[in-house]
């Protein structure tokens, strides 16, 4: 089913003209659980040179994490000058936080597209209070990281899935 799908999305964009390949590319990587891992793949599946792919999806997938992070935090100060450090949500942020610590921003940032999404992993970061600065950074090495192993994976397969 996957690779049927996989099949399908690398087809259509193929009949597309390039500035509409690069722009699907782009979009592919704003997707959750898709990224700039599946985003540089499908890219180099469908033609883009890997580098080009690779480039284009970390780039759109980091637009759409930061926008989490960005429209998160804005929420957030607005929630904490309402009301803050009171009764069961307070409480609840204490002990999700202490099972963060154990893990850190690496290791979700790092991990989270295999078993969830980037985006997620933001959003629970901030959730818990982690510094933005650290989210973001630790989310960008992430991208960089996924898009690179998925344009290579892409480059691999390109002959095997196509065919």
């Amino acid at each position: 089913m996957f690779r049927q799908l996989v099949q399908e999305i690398v087809g259509y964009l193929s009949e597309l003209n390039l500035l509409l390949q690069y722009l699907g590319t782009f979009l592919i990587s704003f997707i959750p659980f898709v990224e700039s891992l599946g985003g540089s793949m499908i890219g180099s599946l469908i033609g883009i040179p890997i580098i080009l792919a690779v480039i284009i999806s970390i780039f759109g997938n980091w637009i759409s994490i930061m926008s989490i992070i960005v429209l998160f935090n804005t929420l957030q100060r607005k929630i904490h000058n309402r009301d803050s450090k009171k009764g069961f949500v307070h409480n609840r942020t204490l002990k999700a936080r202490e099972l963060y610590d154990k893990y850190g921003v690496p290791g979700l940032a790092l991990i989270a597209p295999l078993i969830a999404s980037g985006h997620i992993a933001a959003f629970t970061s901030l959730a818990l209070g982690v510094n933005k600065k650290r989210v973001v950074y630790w989310h960008i090495i992430s991208i960089v990281l996924w898009g690179i192993i998925g344009g290579a994976l892409g480059g691999y397969l390109n002959n095997d899935i196509i065919k």
